[in-house]
């Protein structure tokens, strides 16, 4: 049996005229906070039941060799039910979840589905499903998601490790894979964005390598912004629009090589946060997106990398940018278990401000990078015991309470979620006043 470690994402500028049970232990009591984050087109009061701004949503990869994704709610009372999408349709998501991303009333759910877990059906790479009851409206199978190799001139399957999801409309849904592709949910039409990847092995393979990263992908009025970095690209910041099948906009940033996150500054300002393997240290760019410009960079002395997370490696809450780091190499990535945070107004650092196995012994491995609910001011945090292949493993969401001088755990949930990939406030896509 093989050890692995699994591999672990929203939202101001105008469009232009180019272009949110069992096991739970709640010591103390609730804060309420305020604030909001990703952008959508519905206000804070339209939704209820399984898309209410004041509940969060988990999505567990699952065990993907034993079953298949599922998602956990909890409700604005701290209330946990499990396996929600499975209790509304009575049968499961696909395989190996990836990521979800809540707009117009709907809720997309992205899995990876190559693999069929032991006695459990393929249920569908993208599930499209009423954001409120969760009912399945449509799915679309991994066989049908294909689209034009811009170079072979065949229908090429899309890559069988996908890492995140953004949706404007339910005509542009925007799916990180070996490049970013752009999907007409009303069609089934998929198409491969222009500027978002580069062609390896060229005149042999041509294989489309990827240059955007997933990690903290925001959408802002209409548009969507990613950064790129790696191998194939030096560190940029991009913009996506409704129906334009390129890269809207591009603005170079020149500062790291690899993508720890984005994050929406109350500003109105994004914070694209980029590193060096292997350097104690981290860069962040300030863009404003009505002039397009970087107006601010700074050095954090901490390590903030993402480790193999596809969610953003920094999350903002309240003047602050929170994260774990990772110990990194060439070959290997694992997230530390303490939490460190950056003061954007003093620029201090404040390194291991809680360690998580102090109120989580088993805390052993983080399943995805902590999320902030800038609208309740509560940190969750993702742990597992163990990260073994084909093993469901001791697990728990701790969630800290931010809104004090310092974080103060307030719920812990145990034994429900398997290798959490996303943890959504589903405030995150609620409009902004």
């Amino acid at each position: 049996m093989m050890k692995r470690l699994y591999p672990y994402f929203l939202v101001g500028c105008l469009l232009l005229a180019a272009c949110g049970d069992d096991g739970m232990e709640t010591p103390g009591t609730e804060t309420d906070g305020s604030g909001n984050e990703n952008v959508d087109d519905n206000p804070p009061s339209a939704l209820t039941g399984y898309a209410d701004p004041d509940g969060v949503m988990i999505l567990s990869g699952g065990t993907y060799t034993l079953e298949n994704a599922f998602l956990t709610f909890i409700d604005p009372e701290g209330e946990v039910e499990n396996k929600v999408y499975a209790g509304a349709n009575s049968y499961e998501l696909g395989n190996d979840g990836v990521a979800l991303y809540l707009c117009d009333g709907k809720q997309y759910i992205l899995c990876n589905d190559w693999y069929e877990a032991e006695g459990k059906g393929n249920n569908g790479l993208l599930t499209v499903a009423d954001a409120e009851t969760l009912a399945k409206e449509k799915s679309f199978a991994r066989a049908d998601m294909v689209f034009q190799h811009p170079v072979n001139d065949i229908q090429e399957e899309v890559d069988t490790s996908l890492s995140g999801i953004a949706v404007l409309d339910e005509h542009n849904v925007f799916i990180f894979a070996q490049g970013v592709l752009r999907f007409d949910s009303t069609t089934g039409e998929l198409k491969l964005i222009e500027g978002a990847y580069d062609i390896g092995n060229a005149g042999s393979a041509n294989t489309v390598e990827s240059t955007v990263s997933s990690r903290g992908a925001t959408v802002v009025n209409g548009c969507l912004y990613a950064a790129t970095g790696g191998f194939w690209s030096t560190t940029a910041l991009v913009e996506f629009a409704k129906g334009k099948d390129e890269v809207n906009r591009r603005l170079e940033l020149g500062r790291g090589d690899l993508v720890s996150g984005i994050c929406l500054a109350d500003d109105g300002r994004l914070i694209v946060a980029t590193y060096k393997r292997g350097r104690d240290s981290g860069y962040l760019s300030f863009i404003d997106l009505d002039s397009w410009t970087v107006t601010d960079q700074r050095t954090i002395p901490a390590n903030i990398s993402p480790a193999l997370h596809n969610n953003s490696g920094v999350t903002y809450l309240d003047g602050y940018l929170y994260f774990t780091g990772a110990e990194e190499s060439e070959f290997s990535m694992a997230s530390y278990t303490t939490l460190s945070r950056y003061s954007i107004e003093t620029g201090r650092v404040e390194k291991d401000i809680v360690d998580f196995k102090t109120d989580e012994p088993q805390a052993n491995w983080l399943d995805c990078n902590v999320v902030a609910d800038r609208n309740s001011g509560y940190l969750y945090v993702a742990t597992s015991q163990d990260n073994w292949e084909g093993v469901i493993s001791d697990a728990s969401i701790l969630v800290y309470d931010c809104n004090g001088d310092t974080p103060q755990l307030v719920q812990k949930i145990s034994n429900v979620t398997h290798s959490v990939k996303g943890i959504y406030p589903l405030s995150m896509f609620a409009s902004q006043p």
